[in-house]
């Protein structure tokens, strides 16, 4: 098997994972007087599951998650990263990402989801996918977005793109277009949602306030 199969399918293996890992706290949040066997289970559950996900199965010599990939594709570095990231924070209780971090690289991720996938479906004479073929600009353009982030005190994002340029370099996955080391449509539609819902939240927790005031006078 190739090197980039082999990372694309450890990757939907990381990512899977961290999304259990992820529904499990919440379920642990939602209970905090859960007993400590409850998450240990999960997190031997989650283990399994990655171990799992890469197994062959017999028969088809295919893995758990090289069926995963036929439906939803190759994910980014970045959604590589972030998945490891929250894995090694529930299981080894390394540092978590700040919420300044998270806000930061929500806006980048959006705001860059809006300018490419609305110009790769034709809309308008530009495609901003085509700067991922080595264009220079792009390049220029992503050293700007990390020099401006570390001079605001951002570290999560600088090293976010650096990891997918030197991914990109490095040829570790099967596409040569440097777009799909930075994002994926699963990345993209994970945080408009994150954002759907925070905005939301805040428009609820306003018309709640709001109907307190009114009442109490």
């Amino acid at each position: 098997m190739a090197l980039t199969d082999l990372f694309a399918l450890f990757g939907i293996a990381a990512v899977l994972c961290a999304s259990a890992a992820a529904l499990c706290r919440v379920g642990h949040d939602t209970n905090p007087r859960s007993p400590r066997w409850f998450r240990f289970l999960t997190n031997a559950w989650v283990l399994v599951l990655f171990m799992a996900m890469l197994v062959p199965i017999p028969g088809s010599g295919l893995a758990l998650a090289g069926y995963f990939r036929g439906f939803v594709g190759d994910l980014s570095i970045t959604f590589l990263a972030l998945s490891i990231w929250s894995l090694c924070h529930r299981f080894l209780n390394t540092v978590a990402i700040s919420h300044r971090e998270r806000k930061a690289l929500l806006v980048v991720v959006c705001v860059a989801t809006l300018l490419l996938y609305p110009t790769a479906l034709g809309w308008g004479d530009w495609d901003a996918y085509r700067l991922g073929w080595g264009s220079g600009s792009f390049l220029a353009a992503l050293l700007a977005i990390c020099g401006v982030s570390a001079a605001m005190g951002l570290r999560v994002l600088p090293a976010l793109i650096a990891l997918a340029v030197l991914a990109w370099s490095s040829g570790l996955m099967t596409s040569d277009n440097l777009w799909d080391y930075l994002l994926d449509p699963w990345l993209s539609a994970l945080a408009w949602g994150i954002v759907f819902i925070k905005c939301t939240q805040c428009v609820f927790k306003r018309f709640v306030n709001t109907s307190i005031n009114r009442s109490s006078h």
